[in-house]
């Protein structure tokens, strides 16, 4: 329940942790309500920080400048750059045009406590303090008490809570060495391959943390954690990029990475805020950012409401929902760190495409404009020896299916009934389905009609390139025994009502997968796998066709979880894949295509008409 106070007394907030969160909540509330009363708690000692820099992308910084000016212009003056850079197995690549500002969290931490003391907040430090004690006392209880929330401990039931750890371990260090780029390096050891994540943030230090990907070898694993203290030993591992200074620690604490996601961040008079709320993974930088953002908000939905209960269903209602593609981005981006032992088999430009692509839908012109050479390195890696310059760029390359040769990468699906003559022919189709009897470079068909379709007279033209026949096979079912069960069921079907597929037809399989709900992790990969590999190994998928389902793809994360289906799908197999009826545009799928997730984008005939995918 929230307190009401007597007539006449000011309110009372008060906040747990005076970390970015607690410290610009604790100001806001308090120039929006200037009578209130303000008190900060924080349990650790004046000037006490963990880490080194805090980065912002520079739309963080424009929303910064917005929220808090004078914080803006702080930020303003700080360390910026505009490059990425990534450093692998002797090869570096570096992409521009991206803009980021940095400072130490300390020089942050001391403006941001600054400016609540002299907005006339009351600062408590080397107190700890306890929510529920608090609410009894306080109209309203501001818990910004970190990723180890002991308040969201607490009510974890109540909120919702649902929090997990990353694989991988990682460590805050700093060095004196110098970056002038967000520079990504990855080092091979005897023990595995180790990440780097290297960042100028001023005051003569860089802020270095290193990443360990978990290994399946337990004695490799044992190894690390044994090394994990012996900074001399982190230092000679990445000693080539130090340019001889040491790696150095304030406090080195090695952890697993904190994902914290609440249903609902309100109970009572008390609102949890901040990494407690919801934490956001370090390779994407903004965790600092949706801090301070909380703080803002919550200051202004109490600005707007003279009842706090309103004040925090407002806030609650519209924060959370706001949180959640950051969030989303952010365990994209930690699962692919988490997975980086196996993208380093790649060849070095295409791991640099599939690093700076991990979680967004870049556009292809973009990527060129900030990334030219690797592009064209990329692209040569796609196109292998058939390499030749074309405007359309990689989608404009062929693509071998088993027998048939693919003269582009973009397909166009006309099995919605879509006449031909109505789709604009601005693109370079590598081919167009069709249903069956309708003449076209290939067809859609059911499963209980591909025997049919394979034994046909239209599959035995000699004279016509051989036809791709695509097989609808619908959501694949969640148990792996059930799905290989019935894809070798069809193949035995094939096999004995036709003899077998016709010479020269080349068969994809479309297996949807936007109902499944989230990204390729689990059983249902391994369904899908399963499915697939009966039928590859009764000649029935040269290619895996993965489709959005009816209305299933008009959402981003749909499709950046189709990618990371498609990633899975052609590491485990080797054969190429292709994605259906996803409403992304052809040309942000083309980075894709250059970082070796998929092989080819198909769009659906009434989505291309319409001005969509």
């Amino acid at each position: 329940m929230t307190r009401t106070p007597p007539e006449g007394r000011p309110r009372r907030v008060a906040c747990i942790g005076a970390g970015p969160a607690g410290l610009l909540a604790a100001t806001q509330i308090k120039a929006a309500r200037p009578g209130w009363s303000v008190d900060v708690y924080e349990r650790a000692p004046e000037g006490e920080t963990y880490g080194y820099g805090v980065v912002f992308s520079d739309t963080a910084v424009r929303t910064i400048d917005f929220i808090a000016p004078s914080l803006g212009r702080l930020l303003a003056a700080q360390v910026t750059w505009d490059a990425v850079e990534v450093r692998a197995r002797g090869r570096r690549h570096r992409s521009a045009g991206h803009g980021y500002v940095a400072l130490s969290r300390h020089r942050l931490l001391a403006e941001l406590a600054g400016r609540a003391a002299g907005a006339g907040v009351a600062l408590h430090y080397g107190v700890a303090a306890d929510a529920e004690l608090l609410s009894a006392e306080y109209d309203v209880v501001v818990a910004a008490d970190g990723a180890a929330s002991r308040t969201r401990r607490a009510l974890a039931g109540e909120l919702g809570a649902r929090t997990g750890l990353g694989r991988s371990r990682f460590a805050w260090l700093g060095t004196a060495a110098e970056f002038d780029a967000m520079t990504f390096i990855f080092e091979e050891t005897a023990h595995g391959p180790v990440v780097a994540h290297g960042y100028p943030h001023g005051d003569g230090v860089s802020t270095f943390v290193v990443e360990l990907p978990a290994t399946g070898d337990p004695a490799a694993a044992a190894e690390r954690e044994r090394l994990e203290q012996d900074l001399g030993h982190w230092s000679d591992v990445f000693a080539e990029h130090l340019a001889g200074h040491p790696l150095q620690a304030k406090d080195l604490r090695w952890a697993n990475f904190p994902a914290v996601r609440l249903d609902r961040c309100v109970r009572g008079n008390v609102v949890v805020i901040g990494d407690a709320s919801h934490t956001v993974h370090y390779s994407v930088g903004s965790g600092t950012r949706m801090a301070l953002e909380d703080g803002y908000y919550l200051a202004r939905a109490l600005h707007r409401h003279e009842v706090v209960a309103d004040a925090l269903a407002e806030y609650e209602r519209r924060r959370l929902p706001s949180v959640r593609a950051l969030q989303d981005a952010g365990e994209r981006s930690m699962r692919w760190f988490e997975n980086a032992p196996a993208h380093l088999e790649r060849p070095g430009a295409q791991f640099s495409v599939h690093l700076l692509s991990r979680a967004v839908l870049p556009v292809a012109a973009r990527v060129r404009a900030e990334a030219p050479d690797l592009v064209d390195e990329a692209t040569r890696v796609v196109a292998g020896g058939d390499y030749r310059p074309a405007p359309d760029g990689a989608l404009a390359l062929p693509l071998d299916v088993g027998g048939l040769r693919l003269p582009g990468r973009l397909v166009l699906d006309l099995g919605d009934g879509t006449p031909e003559g109505a789709v604009p022919q601005d693109a370079p189709y590598g081919c167009v389905l069709a249903p069956p009897g309708r003449p076209a470079g290939g067809a859609v068909v059911t499963a209980d009609r591909l025997a049919d379709h394979l034994a046909g007279p239209a599959s035995r033209h000699s004279d016509a390139p051989p036809p791709l026949v695509v097989v609808d096979m619908g959501v694949c079912p969640p148990d792996p025994a059930r799905a290989g069960g019935e894809a070798a069921a069809l193949s035995a079907a094939v096999a004995d009502r036709g003899g077998g597929r016709a010479p020269g037809a080349v068969v994809a399989v479309r297996s949807t997968v936007a109902a499944t709900g989230g990204p390729a992790s689990g059983g249902a990969v391994e369904a899908l796998l399963a499915r697939l590999r009966a039928l590859r190994s009764a000649g029935l998928c040269e290619l895996a066709d993965l489709d959005a389902g009816p209305g299933g793809g008009a959402d981003p994360e749909a499709v950046l979880d189709a990618l990371e289906w498609a990633d899975a799908v052609r590491s485990a197999l080797g054969i190429p894949v292709m994605l259906s009826g996803f409403r992304a545009r052809p040309d942000q799928a083309e980075p894709h295509i250059l970082a070796g997730r998929i092989d080819a984008w198909c769009v659906r005939g009434a989505a291309r008409t319409e001005g969509g995918a």
